[in-house]
C-alpha cells in the first residue's frame, strides 16, 4: 500500500475540474491469492476497524486497496494530505467532504472498483461484475415494466447484456441522488440512445433533463455507468494501481435530452 502514496505525484492528477467534466478512475482490485493485507498508512482509525471486521482476507484487501486509492485521489485534486481528509455521510450513507467543492462517488464489485468525480455534481457510478444468470426474473420484480420486457425480450434471443446495463445506469442514478436502493427502482425508467452510450431518466412520464447519464466502455466482464446532474461535455477515464496512475483517453459527450 505504501507504493500508491510514494508514486502519486507521478501521476497526471490535476486540482480542479471544470463544470462539465466528469473523470472516471477504473481501480484494479486484488483477487483471489492476492496474499494478505498490509499497512495502509493512509487509512483512518475508523476504516482499518471496518476492514478488521470483514469476513474474509480478500474482503479486506479489496476494500483497504479501494479506500486507498479514494483518499489518494481526493487528496491530488483537493491538494489536501490524503491521509488528513475527513469523510461525512448524507442521511443514506453516502459520503462527502465537507467543503470540497467536488462531488464524488465510489462503486466495486469483485476484482474491480470505480470512481467518479465531478464539481459541482453530485455524481453517482456504478460497476457490476457480469455474471451468466438468467436475471428476468430480477427484472420483472425491481425494474420499470418497459424496462423489464426489453430484458425478457433479450434473454430469450440468449442476449442477458440487457440486464446488467439497465441495473448500472439505474444504480447509478439512485446514488447521485444520494438516496440508493431507498428510491424504488421501478419508480423511473432507463431509456438508451440509439447510437451513444448515452442514457436517459424518465419519471411517472416527464424526462429529468438536468440529469446525464452514459455506460461506460469497462474491461471484459464488467459493466458500469455515470450519472451526473448538470452539463456533461468531457468525460476523462483513467486507471489506478498501488503503484501509479494513468490516463486512458477522454472523451467529448454529446448533451441529450
Amino acid at each position: 500500500m505504501s507504493g500508491a502514496a510514494a508514486t502519486a505525484a507521478r501521476a497526471p492528477y490535476r486540482t480542479g475540474m471544470a463544470a462539465g467534466t466528469v473523470d472516471v478512475w477504473h481501480i484494479r482490485l486484488p483477487g483471489p491469492g492476492a496474499g494478505a493485507a498490509g499497512p495502509a498508512p493512509l487509512l483512518d482509525a475508523g476504516e482499518r476497524a471496518r476492514a478488521a471486521r470483514m469476513a474474509t482476507e480478500r474482503d479486506r484487501l479489496a476494500f483497504t486497496v479501494a479506500r486507498t486509492a479514494l483518499r489518494d485521489i481526493l487528496g491530488r485534486y483537493l491538494n489536501r494530505d490524503p491521509a488528513a481528509l475527513r469523510f461525512s455521510a448524507g442521511r443514506y450513507g453516502k459520503p462527502y467532504v465537507e467543503n470540497a467543492g467536488l462531488a464524488f462517488n465510489l462503486s466495486h464489485t469483485r476484482g474491480a472498483a470505480l470512481l467518479a468525480l465531478a464539481a459541482p455534481g453530485p455524481v453517482g457510478v456504478d460497476i457490476e461484475r457480469i455474471t451468466g444468470e438468467d436475471r428476468t426474473a430480477l427484472a420483472e420484480r425491481w425494474f420499470a415494466p418497459a424496462e423489464a420486457a426489453a430484458v425478457r425480450a433479450a434473454a430469450r434471443a440468449g442476449d442477458r447484456s440487457p440486464f446488467w446495463a439497465y441495473w448500472t445506469c439505474k444504480e447509478s442514478y439512485v446514488k447521485a441522488l444520494g438516496l440508493g436502493l431507498a428510491h424504488p427502482l421501478d419508480r423511473f425508467e432507463v431509456r438508451f440512445a440509439e447510437t451513444t452510450a448515452d442514457a436517459a431518466v424518465f419519471e411517472s412520464g416527464r424526462h429529468r433533463a438536468a440529469w446525464r447519464m452514459r455506460r461506460l466502455d469497462l474491461p471484459a466482464g464488467y459493466a458500469g455507468a455515470v450519472t451526473v446532474r448538470g452539463p456533461l461535455t468531457l468525460l476523462r477515464t483513467w486507471s489506478w494501481t498501488p503503484g501509479g496512475a494513468h490516463a486512458t483517453r477522454p472523451e467529448g459527450l454529446s448533451h441529450h435530452g
